[in-house]
């Protein structure tokens, strides 16, 4: 009975460290895709010297597991109509070019990596896989916004060791992937 137990908590261990391994090798691909400060700065340039003021856009959202539109008409930066938003059950909020460049600046951000449950007790951790957003070329509003994350081992912290040791088993650090994308699906000058 002792040595079953005792080959259970070296697996544990052994489950533990590809665990890490794994983990690191990730963190590693989340950092590399973080959108660059001086990009954001560059396509805010371009839209500030766009030569119209008010606009039509219409945006896709995907965020929760739901897919929805809105449609609106902006005079002045402020939304001036409303002329479509299937987004009622979800958080977001009327979507502007300057409120895409708030969530855009918001997103870079984000530490590539956050403790779960919480950061007082941290054996996992929500990490981006995918954080990119493509700005346009010519008007440099936020063109695509796309942001996926997931919970993984945190093997560089002494809970998951803690709690591996205790337990006898790994945390229950469920995959809980997260996606969000936002397409500007047409943007019109309006006089």
């Amino acid at each position: 009975m002792r040595r079953a137990a005792h080959i259970a908590r070296i697996s544990a261990l052994l489950c533990g460290l590809l665990a890490c391994i794994l983990s690191l090798g990730l963190m590693g691909l989340a950092t590399s895709d973080r959108p660059a400060g001086a990009r954001l700065v560059a396509a805010r340039a371009r839209w500030e010297a766009r030569a119209f003021e008010n606009y039509q856009l219409a945006v896709r959202i995907e965020a929760l597991g739901r897919v929805c539109t809105q449609r609106l008409e902006v005079h002045g930066g402020w939304v001036r109509r409303m002329i479509e938003n299937t987004c009622d059950g979800i958080w977001i909020e009327p979507l502007t070019i300057d409120a895409l460049f708030e969530l855009s600046s918001e997103i870079e951000r984000i530490p590539p990596s956050r403790c779960v449950p919480s950061a007082q007790h941290c054996p996992c951790h929500r990490i981006f896989t995918l954080r990119h957003i493509d700005y346009d070329e010519q008007l440099g509003f936020p063109g695509t916004v796309i942001a996926r994350s997931e919970v993984q081992f945190r093997p560089a912290a002494a809970d998951f060791w803690r709690h591996l040791v205790q337990q006898g088993e790994l945390p229950a650090c469920r995959p809980m992937p997260r996606r969000f994308t936002i397409q500007v699906l047409s943007l019109t000058a309006l006089t």
